[in-house]
């Protein structure tokens, strides 16, 4: 086999996806089915609209997710947690600016008993004092740990000024916060869960037992939606710098507020952003890493919200290389602004894309994924249809096009934290 020549591109133009069955549970709850699957395993996420953007306290959101089966009345955490391991269950928490969530992990003959468990924990949350400060502890030291570092300073900026302060996504937390935590802010945050409704998406071969017994507990949970007024996110442009006494780095952030997954020119953007930083035989790894040697890693990419989206690039770099490295990112951008991608370049970029989707939809646990973006995102179930019948017929004129509307250099953001 000759490694040095890329897979024939082939051009299917659709793709049949077998999306999950839904179930209507009490007080209007859906549940999302997928029981099509290979083996005896169970995965149940389910999530809340109580995502941090919702919190009037930093870090409240974070913590309340965390803590959430952390002590009943009757049980400590270790004691919850034994009785999860005794019956092969694990859980994993989940927390983003918009969701929240916990997911079940196990065998189909003990999901019943492993959801009898966290329900036990869930309804009889009691946030115990030890488990707070403990948390706050680890935490507090992490984020001490992490101010050191470039990487977070510049993120933590960059946050703030694309989408401004006084927005739910621009405030960030820092250290006081965490000495401001208290027990009633958990308990009054934990309402979310108890008052809201969720959605759960459900992996496995389930009984219809386990079912009526998902149904059974949506009947005490809430129905409130929670909503909250538009957000008016101002962006700074220009340049912002974070200095770092004795940093040997720079960290650099460029990018600006960009759009959701539902505008028209989303597609052909992840294509345009694929050939830029989107992959590591893009444009940046070659100039800036492989032929500058400027960094590592570099990248670029579209980040998607609920309410926003934002484009960026990100690197790290030694300090004495910081303005060259901007100006070569302005370069690579320019370059196609200016000059039309030619076919190999664009045929390679979408033979990755198209081979990316496939990986990532392999199995029924990343199928689902792929339905929870769609969910989430408010997407069209043809989304993922559309999506490769655009990599299919973009072309180099488009990209040009869509590189000048929506990478002005004058209306970017950039960000630098280092010793500069």
């Amino acid at each position: 086999m000759n490694r040095t020549i890329a897979p024939k591109y082939t051009k299917a133009q659709s793709l049949d996806i077998e999306f999950p069955h839904k179930i209507e549970l009490s007080n209007g709850i859906s549940l999302y089915h997928l029981s099509e699957v290979q083996d005896d395993t169970v995965k149940l996420d389910i999530v809340w609209d109580a995502g941090s953007k919702y919190q009037e306290k930093p870090l409240v959101a974070s913590f309340t997710n965390k803590l959430l089966l952390a002590g009943t009345t009757d049980l400590n955490a270790q004691q919850i947690s034994e009785k999860f391991d005794f019956l092969g269950g694990y859980i994993a928490h989940d927390i983003d600016k918009d969701q929240a969530g916990v997911t079940l992990y196990g065998l189909n003959d003990k999901i019943s008993d492993i959801f009898n468990v966290f329900n036990e924990a869930f309804a009889d949350a009691v946030f115990p004092e030890t488990e707070i400060e403990k948390l706050v502890e680890i935490k507090k030291n992490n984020y001490k740990v992490s101010q050191e570092k470039v990487s977070t300073l510049c993120h933590k900026e960059f946050n703030k000024h694309i989408f401004g302060t006084q927005t739910a996504y621009g405030r960030v937390a820092e250290l006081k916060d965490f000495d401001n935590l208290n027990i009633n802010d958990l308990k009054n945050y934990y309402q979310y869960y108890l008052n809201t409704k969720p959605v759960l998406f459900l992996v496995g071969k389930v009984s219809n037992q386990f079912i009526e017994q998902l149904n059974n507990w949506t009947k005490t949970i809430g129905q409130k939606k929670i909503s909250l007024p538009n957000q008016a996110f101002i962006q700074k442009q220009g340049k912002v710098v974070i200095h770092k006494k004795d940093a040997i780095q720079s960290a650099i952030r460029i990018g600006k507020l960009l759009f959701t997954k539902t505008h028209p020119d989303y597609y052909k953007f992840q294509v345009l952003n694929t050939i830029l930083g989107g992959y590591f035989g893009s444009r940046l790894m070659a100039n800036i890493r492989e032929d500058k040697g400027y960094t590592y890693g570099i990248g670029s990419g579209l980040s998607v919200l609920e309410d926003a989206g934002y484009f960026f690039v990100s690197t790290e770099v030694a300090k004495d290389v910081t303005d060259l490295t901007i100006k070569e990112i302005y370069n690579e951008i320019e370059k196609l602004q200016t000059q039309l991608v030619s076919d190999q370049e664009l045929e390679k970029v979408k033979n990755y894309l198209l081979g990316e989707f496939l990986r990532q939809s392999d199995g029924p646990i990343a199928i689902m994924e792929n339905y929870k973006n769609i969910y989430f995102n408010n997407l069209s179930e043809n989304y993922y249809s559309d999506f490769i019948k655009a990599v299919h017929s973009v072309t180099p004129k488009q990209l040009q096009d869509i590189a000048i509307k929506h990478l002005n250099k004058n209306t970017m953001l950039e960000v630098v934290a280092g010793n500069v």
